[in-house]
């Protein structure tokens, strides 16, 4: 099949980035906006306070919703410090915006500092 003007057959699909905050005594952050596609990987922190990360998605950026499986588990990914994670592109397809959680919605756990995520979108 003929490609596309224009593209190469090593083009990779168009991506951009997000950066969301946990703040220092908390465990969520702020949103990043999806509206240019689904997140498909996180660059974590190097000075992580150890816990996983779960996600909260919305459709309005106004009410969150805790992102679970298609079993009805929450999704929860294990981190650590200073790491690309790649994030299964169809947890946020339907979604418009998502927040980052430290530990689950049970167990969240408070970072000790500022914590930057990088959310790379495609």
């Amino acid at each position: 099949m003929p490609l596309a003007p224009g593209l190469s057959p090593t083009a990779k699909p168009v991506t951009t980035t997000a950066t969301v905050t946990i703040p220092a005594g908390q465990s969520v952050s702020n949103s990043a906006d999806l509206s240019a596609g689904n997140m498909v990987m996180l660059l974590t922190p190097d000075d992580w306070t150890p816990a996983n990360i779960s996600f909260l998605v919305s459709e309005d950026n106004v009410k969150f919703r805790i992102l679970h499986d298609s079993n009805g588990m929450e999704i929860v990914k294990a981190m650590a410090p200073g790491r690309a994670i790649n994030v299964d592109p169809g947890y946020t397809s339907g979604s418009l915006y998502v927040k980052l959680s430290s530990g689950s919605s049970l167990y969240p756990i408070l970072q000790a500092a500022a914590r930057d995520f990088v959310i790379i979108i495609q």
